[in-house]
Order: C-alpha cells, then structure tokens, then sequence
C-alpha cells in the first residue's frame, strides 16, 4: 500500500507540474492590504485585466503572477473593497491597499453544491463559516469545529473519541425515530455514512460509533469554507434528503497560472489528564468507612463474599483468612483487629485511576500541501498524517489523507478537473461490547466494561493497581480474576478504515449564455473492526470460572447442556480467547448532469435557470463473525467445540451475519431565478425523487418537492441609494416541501434465520422469523418549511445583522405502528407522526474598533426554537420516558424526559414515590414496561435537547499579534444525573460525596433525601428484585434531573506573524505561530452536576469526554 501511495503521488505531481512550466517574460510581486489599517488581505484576486489569467494572496496578502509586458494591468479585487486596476510598467513589485466598499453584499459567494450564487441574488438561509473563523487548532475532526459558529446549527459534544460523531441538528430534530443529522457534501457530492448509526445511539458508547463522522477521513487544514443551508429554499435543490440541512465544505484548488507555492502546518497538542478534584468522589479513608458500613450490614459476609461475583478488598481478605502459611498459620485470623491491620493499606491506597489509567500524550497534526498553476492547468495537492499515541493506555490513532486537485483548461469553452481523496485510518479502543437495559428492573449495563473514564469514576479508591511487590493486584469480577491495566492489555479494539473518492467535473460553455456542467464520483470505503480477547483476559475467565458449587450455579458464562438442565455446567473455552470480527463495506456512485441559462435583458432583467438530472447508488455491505476459541499464540489455530456455538446460539446470538443493504435513487431538478433592477429576486425551484427504499408503489417512491422565494434588496431602492448608515438591507421569503426516506430501508419482509427455543436438544429445529414486517406504503417523511429573514448593514458594514424566523411542520414522520398481530409481529413502521417547529436566529458581526495598529471585531450567533408533537399513534413506556435519552409524547419536544415523584425517604431510610396507583410512599420500586396513563402520575421536565444556544466570538489584532477568545452557550435542556444509586453495592464500588448525606439513623429521613445503603434484611424482606427497581427508581426520579443549560470557554488562542523583513531574509511567504487552548474553562453549569459534563453522557464503551487541550501551530508557506 505504501509503495502504490508513493508512486501514485510522484505520477499525480509530474503530470500536474508539468502543466505549469510555461515561460513568462515578467514576474511581478506585492501585497495587497486594507487601506485603513493596513492589515494584510488574505485571498485577495489578482488577474490580469481582459484575460481569466490570476491568482490569490496567500495568508500575509503576498502573491506573485507571471505577465507579458509593461503594458499589462492588474485588477485587484477583494470581498467588500472596492476594486483596483495598475498598469504594471517597469515595476516588479506592485504593492495596492484597497478601501472598503460601501457594498459587499455583490462580492459574497454563496456555494451550495449545485451551484455557486452572489449573495445578492440568494434568497435562501445560510450561515457560511470561513476557513479562518472555523479552524480549531488540535481538532482532527471538522464537524467539532462548527459549534457556536452558525445560527440554528446544535452541536452535542456526547462523545470526544476520534471517528465517533457529535449529535449535530439544524434547527432542531425534524423525525421521530429517523436520522436528524443534517447532509455532508464536499465539493459538490453527497458524503454517505459507511454506518447508519441513529440520532439516539451516537451516545451509547457502542463500538460502530467510532465510524458514525461521515467526515472523520477529511483533513481540517484542506477545507476552504463551511455554507449550511437551513431552510426549504437554501435546501431544496437536494430534495428528499434536505429535511435535516445540508452542510457544504468546499475543499481548496490550485489557481491558474500561478507559481507552485508550498506550504507546510504542524499542529502539536496535549491533553490534560483529568483529576478528582473535578468530580465529587470519595477518597478511600471515606470509601472505607461506607464499606465498614455495609459489612456491619451483612453485605460483605464470608462466605457469600468469596463467590459472588464481584468482589474488591473484603474479597480480598476473605480469601485470605482462608489461606494457610507455610507454618500452618492462616495468613489473615479472623480477629478485627488482623481484619482492621490487613483493610488499612487499602484504606490510605487512595488511588489515582486517572493517573494509572490516562496520560499527558501529544497528538500531531502535518499537514504539507503543493498548490499552483500553468497556462492551461492549476493544481492542489496535500497529504496529512495525524497521529495520537493515546490519551489513555487503552486507544491509538494514526490517520493519512491524501487530497489532490487538477483542473485543465482545455479550451476557452471547456474545463475539466480531476480529484482523488484518500484516507487510511488505524485505530485502537479499549474491547466493548454493546449496552443493554433492563426493562423490569430498569437499570442499563454494559457487560465487561473497561472504559477507563468510566472505571476511574465508578471504581473504589481503595483498590490498586498494583500489590506490595509491584505486581497487579487482581481483584473479582465475572467470578474471575480481575485487574483493569491486565484488561486493556488483553481485551482491545483494532479497528482500519479506508476511504478512497474520485471525482470529475466537467463545464463546456454551449453558448455564451449557456453551460453543461457534469459531475461524476465513485467513492468505495472499507472498515475492519476486530474485538481481540486474549486468553488472560476476565472475559475469557469468565467462561472458565468454576470454583465451587454457588459459582457453577450463578456463572452465566458457562455451558448448561439443554437436555439436562438440572445438571452441572462446564465451561466450553479452556484454550484461546476469542475475535469478534465486524466487516463494513461501502460503494458509491453518484451522477449529475445540469444545463444553465443566464441572461439580461435592457441592463434591468436577469434570468437564471437551469435544470438536470442526478442518479445515486450506494451498496452496503456487512459481515460479522464471532471465533471462539481462537489461540493467538499459536498461530491463530482455533479450538474448537461444538458446545460453544450452542451456547452461542441458546443465549440468542449468533456466530456469523451478513447483511446487505441496496440503494438506488434517481432525480431530475430545476430551478428559475428572474431579477428586476437588482431590487427583486424571484425564485422557484423543484426537484422530483424516486427511491427504492419507499414502499412498492409510485405513490410512495415517487416524491415531488418544491421551494417558491423571493428577495427584496431594499438598500437598491432611490430612497436609500445614498443612505450613509445603511450600507445594506434586503428582505427575504420563501415556502416549500423538504424530505427525508426515514429509517426504514425495505418495502417487503425481511427474514432472518433462526433456531427454536426448545428445552432438549433433539426438538430443536432451523426456521426462519421476521425480522421486519413488509412495508408496501411506508413513504417519504415530509415537512413543509416558511422562513422570513432580513439582512442588514450600517456604518459601512461596520455592523452587520441577519434574522430570520422560521416554523417547520414536519409530516408522516415514520414510527412504531401497533398492529393487530397477523403476519407475525405486533407492530411494525409507518408514516403516522407529525411535529412543528417554531425559531428565531441571529447572527450579528460587529468591527468595534478600527485603526492602523489595532482591530477588535465581534461576531455573535443565537438561536431559539420551541417544538412540539401534534401526533404520535405510538405510546412509550416508562423505561423510554425517564431515562436520559428521553422519549416522545404528544404535546411535548422530541425526546421529551419524565421523571418519577420522588416523595422521601421512610422511617427505614428507603426512596418512596408516586406512581401508577397513585399511592405515595410505594417503596417497592416502579413498573417501568407501564404504558398505561403513565404521563398522569409522572413529572415533565423538559427536552434533553438543548433548544438554545449561543456563540459569542472576539478577535483583538495588534500590529502582528492575534487574539481570538471563543464562549459557547447552550440551554433549555433537561440532563439525567448518573445512575449512582443501586440496590446493591459491592465493595468494588466508588460513592460520591452526596453518600455522606446519606440516611444512617431513624428520623434522618427529616433532614436528607439520599437514601440509606439497603441492608441485607431489607433486600430480604422486600426482595433483591423490589430494592433494585426502587434504586433504580430513585435514579430516574425529579430528585436526580438537573438544567442542561451551560457557558463553556470554547478556545482562546493567541497567534504571531512574523515580520515581512524576516520572511524575506528566510525566502518564506508565510511564517506564524499559534497558541490555542480548548475547553479551558467551564463558566457555569448546573451546581448539581458536580463534576459532571453538562454534553458528555458516561455511557463506557469506547465514548470519551472531550477535554481540556492545549495546542502550538507552525505554519510554513515557500
């Protein structure tokens, strides 16, 4: 693979340089800079008058372009300046300042994919991020850069591991149980998921998140600028797969005849490593003295101690009290006094899991790029390579991208470009497997868990790591040996991603007013997910572990033969370990054809018009195998056993799967613009979809959709031509229909195989079950959209203000259907949901001060919007309503969370509450399968998405110094506190400060609400089963929500240019250096979080927080 790369790039740089030697007689340099201050002007255009010949200033406003002759002029030209014409004559260096505009709003471009539109014309909503308001030095991932910079665009940070997507929404969640993420394009083609991870899962920690980032193969320092387009008609020329948003990136090109230019981008950045003195967990001396609690309790009792389980310190003694020295002396006498001597180092241990678990590592970010052009050619080329060591022990990346760009001007008419995106992405995990609820009990679990967050949070500080001699210290969990350093060493996720697109463009200009443009792309991705158990690992002695007799009754992991259930189990791995192998496999093709118009007519009438075709497949593919018993060490020769794949298969699983998914779409589009004296713009715009994935009939594949809108550009009018303070102004409208396919993906029956569930083995029989009901009339999910909005600039756009108001309704949104039973299944989906949406957005950009040596600019981004459900057939349970994910009800938001009525605590110190009976003071815990009136006897909290939200940006400039200081708000949110409340404890657990308000003595329950820790006669005398529902009630109850709402300082970063004098002396066009700080500070968030991140949900797995980093940047232009 290296070898290909490597001859593919040296192919790829000879064919494109050489385009580009073409003798010139003159070459002229200079820089262009802004007449009042003086500051450099970035992207500038620089071309020769009468020709299509120019280039651009680089990042200090320097550019350099090859002429023919004294006479030559240069046009200068740059966003919201006037424009600059100098005759060259003998000069070689032509240095321009250029003065700002009284109007810029001619000079914005608005590029959305299909095309690329003045922002004078463009009636749509849109909020355009450029490369220098988005980067974000140190953040390998795009899609995490967007936060706090556009107008209505959400971004939920649940998860910080690298490959794994944040929850992102445009103006809020637009299905019920489909994908609400909005569309990636980059340069111009629709980026699909290799994984349909869904809305509600990018959470849960489950290892398929790690390929939810449509984006994760694509290098931050390759990207141009971000437009997202928010409402029907900025949207609808996607049709119907527009609903959610369309975020557009547009990657950077080489620029015709101009000299090659080298630049080069280090980024190095350090993670903090997090401390206890964020979160409110107790520290061993406090550990222990609950666990001296719950012994005197009954909970930590010999025997039931040495077997259950789990298992920390008191199994550690336990164990050794019934050890003998070599003297015939137990190790540990069964007096308090040698219980008390041998639970003391345990006691001071107090343990930093933080410290043995995560570690200060540098990530690195290169990035080197080669862009320029000849007469008939321009190019770009980059290669980046990321690399991260690992903030924890247990996780790795290594990611290569390689971008390269070549357009050829055949003739005047004809252009023709070519690109290849490459990326190759080696990633390590800590091993997970999927989570799990409880739907009786209520409680969520994740079987052999080991995220090191997770487990510094959740692990008692009076464990260690390591024993008196410097060995691991093992302690019980699964009934086996357990220690987490030896875990992650023995039970990891290897996962690879490749990622390879290929593009081409082509535009032949028919007639002077009319163009083809063509657009082709076949984009093919594979990942190979490996989940390695070693043979030293618990999980594999988990299923060999039979001790005594309780053990071989209680451990699950074992094999119970089905014709004798009564009889002894045994354990089927006792050589290998086992590979989980998930295979995804994506190929893409997309196709589009278009035909433009464009024409004035006596100077005041403009027609824009054009019309085309689009045909999209996209193939999934995916395996999974599951190889028990496979001995790494010896060649990966398995062991086999037929016993194991009946287990396998009696526990409801499977040893292999294999799944495809076939998508097949075809569209034909137009649009129509006319405009009247540059005043008012009228245009309508359709698109009719066809797709496989709808019901069988053409009512339901088949899908028209539509935008109708206008603008009016009030500042063009005689009464404020020459208005000085309104320097802009223009009003815009627009109404059409948006879709979405929604999240089912077949009109007929799905099947898969299956064994029945029989006790003996001899009646047990291969069959097939259903998987998926058919679907024959399930059809597009649909939303009609009005959005009003006004542009504003005053003061020279010193100032400048976009609004704009919004209500969505969104209809036969796809969700769970009760059927009367017949075919097999009870419920199945269908078109059955409505919802609307009501916002506001404001975007604001302030230059507060303007003068030679000194600049301060602030830009302000806020949204607001209220939602609502007005029809759902579906009724949730309980268990969907109160956990912190939320649920969906009529009236209420999506993913609207409940809470039960905590009611205190009783003359035993046990959590009672309201519930179905309406009965108070109910302390055997709560039905949480209830589908019955349950929002009658349960509390509204709130949405658990935020529906405010706020950025808030200050750049300050001095001479060569830069300042740039990021906040970021968000609100209106409910978050569910973890679960730290149980039925049962063990001694392997950590408790938060809040237990030491815990009931202890009758009458307590006066004067706290944080329940006592259940003794062994109360799990007893309610019953295991009763105590755990009632904890778990108490953890979804109105005692345990807080707001969601926070103010977090995103980043601040501090960045030197370095003098022209010193450039010139080391031949460099560009030379700086940036200090960047990410998530430095926390401003405010709910009290009662204590610690906890007011986006993250600690959900284990592979999902990490996102923490405080520091970054230094390098950038080298030649």
């Amino acid at each position: 693979m290296r070898k290909f790369l490597l001859h593919f790039f040296l192919m790829f740089m000879t064919l494109t340089i050489s385009g580009s030697v073409y003798a010139q007689n003159k070459e002229i340099k200079g820089k262009v800079v802004a007449a009042d201050d003086g500051m450099s002007l970035p992207g500038a255009t620089v071309f020769i008058k009468g020709t299509k010949e120019g280039v651009q200033t680089d990042l200090d406003g320097n550019y350099s372009i090859k002429v023919k002759g004294n006479e030559t002029v240069l046009v200068f030209e740059f966003m919201g300046f006037n424009t600059v014409e100098k005759k060259v004559g003998t000069q070689s260096v032509v240095n321009v300042s250029l003065a700002e505009a009284t109007e810029m709003i001619d000079e914005v471009v608005i590029t959305t994919g299909y095309e690329k539109l003045s922002k004078r014309t463009f009636t749509g909503a849109v909020s355009t991020i450029s490369e220098k308001e988005l980067k974000v030095d140190g953040v390998a991932d795009v899609s995490r850069m967007i936060e706090g910079k556009a107008a209505g665009v959400s971004v939920q940070n649940v998860t910080g591991t690298f490959g794994s997507a944040p929850k992102i929404t445009v103006r809020g969640s637009s299905s019920i149980l489909g994908d609400t993420k909005p569309l990636w394009v980059i340069d111009g083609v629709v980026q699909e998921d290799i994984v349909n991870v869904s809305f509600q899962d990018l959470a849960s920690g489950n290892s398929e998140t790690l390929l939810s980032s449509a984006i994760a193969g694509l290098n931050s320092n390759d990207v141009v600028s971000i437009e997202i387009l928010k409402d029907a008609s900025a949207t609808s020329i996607y049709g119907s797969r527009a609903m959610n948003g369309v975020v557009v990136i547009t990657t950077k090109s080489g620029i015709k005849d101009s000299p090659m230019r080298i630049n080069y981008t280090m980024e190095n950045a350090i993670r903090t490593v997090p401390s206890y003195a964020q979160y409110d967990i107790l520290n061993s001396q406090e550990n222990m003295s609950i666990l001296q609690e719950m012994s005197g309790k009954g909970l930590l009792e010999y025997p039931d101690v040495v077997q259950n389980r789990y298992g920390g310190v008191y199994n550690l003694l336990a164990r050794s009290m019934g050890q003998v020295n070599p003297d015939g002396s137990f190790v540990v006498n069964n007096f308090n006094s040698d219980k008390n001597k041998f639970l003391q180092p345990y006691e001071m241990a107090n343990t930093n899991w933080f410290k043995e678990l995560f570690r200060p590592s540098i990530t690195q970010n290169h990035t080197l790029s080669f862009s320029g052009g000849g007469k008939n050619n321009a190019y770009f080329t980059s290669i980046g390579y990321y690399t991260d060591p690992g903030w924890t022990i247990a996780d790795q990346v290594r990611r290569l991208t390689i971008n390269t760009k070549n357009t050829f001007f055949v003739t005047d008419k004809f252009n023709l470009s070519f690109g290849v995106n490459f990326s190759n992405r080696d990633q390590k995990a800590p091993g997970s497997y999927s989570s799990k609820t409880d739907v009786v009990n209520g409680g969520s679990s994740r079987d052999f868990d080991i995220n090191p967050f997770s487990y510094a949070l959740n692990t008692s500080r009076t464990l260690r790591a390591y024993d008196a001699n410097g060995n691991y210290e093992y302690y019980r969990m699964n009934w086996a040996p357990f220690n987490v350093l030896n875990e992650l060493e023995n039970n990891e996720i290897d996962m690879n991603v490749k990622d390879i697109k290929a593009q081409i463009d082509a535009e032949y200009k028919i007639l002077p007013k009319l163009t083809y443009n063509g657009s082709a792309s076949v984009r093919y991705a594979m990942s190979k997910r490996d989940h390695n158990i070693y043979e030293g690992s618990n999980v594999v002695g988990a299923y060999n572990a039979n001790e005594t007799t309780i053990v071989n009754k209680q451990n699950i992991f074992l094999y119970q033969d089905p014709n004798d259930p009564d009889g002894i189990k045994v354990p089927v791995l006792p050589e290998g370990g086992i590979r989980y192998r998930h295979n995804n496999n994506l190929l893409a093709y997309n196709v589009r054809n278009s035909i433009s118009y464009k024409d004035v007519f006596a100077d005041k009438h403009e027609l824009e018009a054009f019309v085309g075709t689009e045909m999209r497949s996209v193939d999934r593919n995916y395996d999974y195998l599951s190889a028990f018993g496979l001995q790494f060490n010896k060649g990966y020769v398995p062991y086999t056993d037929p016993r194991l794949l009946e287990k396998i298969i009696s526990d409801g699983g499977s040893y292999y799967e294999f799944d495809e998914e076939r998508e097949r779409t075809v569209g034909f589009f137009g649009k129509a613009s006319y405009i009247y004296d540059n005043r008012y713009i009228l245009s309508l715009t359709g698109r009719y979809d066809g797709s496989n994935r709808q019901g069988d009939s053409n009512a339901s594949r088949w899908l028209p959709t539509w935008t109708v809108s206008g603008k009016w550009n009030a500042k063009q009018e005689k009464f404020l031509l020459d208005n000085e303070t309104i320097s802009n102004l223009s009003f815009r409208g627009s109404y059409g229909l948006t879709a979405t396919a929604g999240p089912a993906t077949n009109a007929l029956a799905i099947y898969k195989s299956m064994i029945t569930d029989r006790q003996f083995t001899g009646e047990r029989e291969p069959g097939l079950e259903i998987k998926e009901l058919q679907n024959g009339d399930l059809t597009w999910e649909k939303q009609h959209e009005l959005n009003v909005g006004f542009d504003l600039g005053l003061w020279n756009n010193r100032v400048q203000l976009v609004v704009d108001a919004y209500e969505r309704k969104a209809f036969d949104l796809i969700d769970v259907v009760t059927t009367s039973g017949i075919g097999g299944q009870k419920s199945k989906l269908g078109n059955n949901a409505d919802m609307t949406t009501k916002g506001i957005e404001v975007a604001l950009t302030t230059r507060n001060i303007s003068t030679p040596d000194f600049n301060w600019t602030t830009t302000i981004n806020a949204s607001y919007y209220d939602q609502e459900i007005t029809k759902l057939q579906n009724i949730s349970r309980v268990i969907d309503l109160v956990g912190p994910t939320g649920g969906n009800v009529v009236g209420r938001a999506r993913n609207s969370i409940y809470s039960y009525q905590f009611t205190g605590l009783n003359g035993e110190g046990l959590p009672t509450f309201v519930l179905a009976d309406g009965v108070t003071n109910n302390v055997y815990g709560a039905n949480f399968q209830d589908r019955n009136d349950i929002t009658g006897y349960l509390k509204y909290e709130g949405s658990v998405e935020p529906n405010k939200s706020l950025g808030i940006t200050n750049t300050f400039s001095y001479k060569n110094w830069s300042l740039n200081v990021f906040i970021v708000a968000s609100g209106g949110n409910k978050i569910r506190l973890n679960p730290d409340f149980k039925g049962a404890y063990t001694d392997l657990d950590v408790f938060t400060k809040s237990f030491q308000n815990r009931w202890i003595n009758p009458g307590d329950e006066h004067i706290t609400d944080i329940p006592t820790i259940a003794s062994a006669w109360q799990i007893a005398n309610y019953g295991s089963s009763n105590i755990s529902k009632a904890y778990n009630t108490y953890n979804y109850s109105d005692a345990r929500i807080v707001d969601g709402g926070f103010v977090r300082l995103k980043d601040v970063s501090l960045s030197y240019e370095f003098p022209d004098l010193l450039k010139k002396q080391l031949k460099l066009s560009n030379f700086s250096l940036r200090a960047t700080a990410s998530n430095p500070w926390l401003i405010y968030a709910d009290k009662k979080l204590n610690g906890q991140d007011p986006e993250f949900f600690r959900s284990g797995g592979v999902a990490m927080p996102v923490t405080t980093q520091y970054t230094l940047t390098l950038n080298v232009g030649f």
